[in-house]
């Protein structure tokens, strides 16, 4: 296939531009994958089986799952209760062995806070801001560094983006055919929506872990019936850690219907690992399509299907 012919648009043609544009996506896609699974891989060393049930929370759902820990094993010790306008109230002393997450909340009811503002309290931000500075100092949890460099990907989408509009203005002020091309952008721009797409919080190591905790503490589970009396304040602190705010509603749902807790799900969650991998390989199978329409392109003659 000749790279060029006389008039071809930028001196090349139509095909060989479009084979050269989809080898660049594919090119793109592939790197990235690689370059995220290593961002995201954590330390092989490290373990979450001497986390506690707010930490695995925090890897499973976030800052409100690990608060929603904290109100369930408060709330399994007696310490808490809900009150009037979904407010909490300290019913109780503080329990033994609690986490400075747990003295934020306590503390927080003891203020008759609403679960909804909780997150906005000063004690409780600062607790989890310790929580998951440890986390991610062990290698468990994805640091904001890490999601920037995961995300920095996006400007050479952008950049494949702005290459194949202005090979499109291009073909267009020159007469060409460029359907193709038209064709070729639609996979270009949705690989660079899911390249700024970087919100993993817990690294593939500490995602395996949880696997292996959800599978060891499956009595926990919502579908189990768990309760208070039988697996205590411990056991329904890690069963919202596992398996969401549903574990809460499953062992007191008066509680959590007063203090209007959402039924977070957490382990139906779609991770955003494997959304990006996805990206990665859907991109890629776009892209294998948007070749074989470049290297169908040689029949449109002279400008090409690529301009």
């Amino acid at each position: 296939m000749a790279l060029a012919a006389q008039g071809d648009t930028w001196g090349i043609s139509g095909p060989a531009f479009l084979l050269l544009y989809v080898a660049a996506m594919v090119a793109v896609a592939v790197i990235a994958v690689v370059h995220r699974r290593l961002l995201f891989s954590g330390p092989r060393d490290a373990s979450v089986d001497t986390l506690g049930p707010q930490q695995v929370a925090y890897l499973n759902g976030g800052d409100k799952l690990a608060v929603y820990a904290s109100l369930g094993g408060l709330r399994g010790a007696g310490a808490i209760d809900s009150s009037a306008g979904s407010k909490l109230k300290q019913s109780g002393p503080m329990p033994a062995g609690v986490t400075p997450l747990d003295t934020a909340v306590y503390n927080a009811a003891g203020r008759r806070i609403p679960v909804r503002q909780v997150l906005a309290d000063s004690w409780v931000r600062s607790a989890l801001d310790q929580l998951r500075a440890g986390l991610e100092a062990n290698g468990l949890a994805v640091s904001a560094a890490q999601t920037r460099a995961a995300r920095s990907w996006l400007f050479a989408g952008l950049a494949l983006i702005a290459l194949g509009a202005a090979r499109l203005a291009a073909g267009i002020a020159n007469d060409k055919p460029v359907g193709f091309l038209v064709v070729a952008l639609i996979p270009a721009v949705v690989l660079t929506i899911f390249l700024g797409r970087a919100n993993r919080r817990a690294t593939a190591v500490a995602r395996k872990g949880m696997a292996d905790l959800r599978r060891r503490y499956d009595h926990l589970a919502p579908h189990q019936s768990p309760s208070y009396a039988t697996y205590g304040a411990a056991g329904a602190a890690m069963g919202v850690a596992l398996f969401g705010a549903a574990s809460l509603y499953t062992m007191d749902p008066a509680f959590a219907a007063e203090a209007e807790i959402q039924r977070l799900n957490a382990t139906g969650s779609p991770s955003t690992w494997t959304s990006t991998s996805s990206c990665g390989s859907s991109s890629s199978s776009c892209s294998s399509g948007s070749s074989s329409c470049g290297g169908g392109g040689g029949c449109g003659g002279g400008g090409g299907c690529g301009g």
